[in-house]
């Protein structure tokens, strides 16, 4: 019998494959990788979940806490029977808080993470300024939409990449965007964005082999805010790419893939 509130998945790639786990981010779902990961198919079984409350996943009225989203993946991964298994993340923004919940509540588990966009914020006033400065969906969220901020967000983006975030969203991962309720996208940002600091968590992440993978141009989690953890942290290392913002991967697929494939072969020396 399933778990009451299990994840909607899907997966490709051989079962006896070493597994990676793709958590999405905020407002997303399992299809912000699915067509694009593909490639990895080949030699890796790819797992691909929709998070509690967001896409095809069930959306019960509760606070969608980290420690909720962390219990989750974590049933979910009993019952993909990988509980077992050494397993590798890939997160992006939210999902790449997650996976480092996890690995740090699941120690020996995870051999290694890829973190895409990873949010890190001293305080939630910053996180509110840097949300309302960089994202008109969370200022329609606040029924605070301002023409003059979105142009003002454009003017800093640059035209280029303004283009590159029109014509690269596939539209799969735009409709799903909105399959969410108000409380899970609420709860979500206030307790996993706006009020948490990654810097509580990282000590007691295990030392493994980390990729930071992080747009020079994103607005919403500066890359000047995570520069500095490759020393504190030697097992991280950060990979920055100019001309992209906060989705990295639907922007520049070819140049992450590539990045992670390189990473993932990597051997395993702390």
């Amino acid at each position: 019998m399933r778990a009451p509130h299990a994840l909607h998945y899907v997966e490709a790639g051989r079962d006896s494959a070493p597994a990676i786990v793709f958590l999405h981010g905020i407002t997303g779902s399992r299809r912000y990788w699915e067509k694009r990961v593909r490639p990895l198919a080949d030699r890796y079984r790819l797992v691909l979940p929709d998070l509690l409350g967001f896409g095809l996943s069930p959306k019960p009225y509760l606070d969608y806490t980290m420690d909720v989203f962390r219990d989750s993946v974590r049933a979910f991964i009993e019952e993909a029977g990988l509980a077992d298994r050494p397993i590798m993340f890939v997160g992006h923004s939210l999902g790449s808080l997650i996976s480092l919940e996890y690995a740090a509540r699941h120690r020996g588990h995870v051999q290694r993470m890829v973190l895409m966009s990873l949010p890190r914020f001293q305080d939630p006033a910053t996180a509110h300024a840097l949300f309302w400065r960089g994202s008109p969906h969370y200022r329609r969220l606040l029924n605070q939409q301002s023409f003059r901020h979105t142009l003002a967000q454009m003017r800093r983006s640059g035209l280029e990449l303004t283009f590159r975030y029109m014509f690269r969203f596939p539209w799969a991962v735009i409709a799903d965007a909105h399959k969410f309720t108000f409380k899970s996208l609420t709860s979500t940002l206030e307790c996993c964005l706006l009020n948490y600091q990654v810097d509580r968590v990282l000590p007691s992440v295990p030392p493994m082999p980390v990729l930071l993978i992080h747009g020079e141009q994103d607005s919403v989690a500066p890359v000047a805010h995570v520069s500095d953890l490759p020393e504190r942290y030697p097992y991280m290392r950060l990979l920055a790419i100019n001309g992209t913002g906060h989705h990295v991967f639907l922007t520049h697929t070819r140049s992450c893939l590539d990045q992670i494939t390189r990473f993932l072969d990597e051997p395993i020396s702390l």
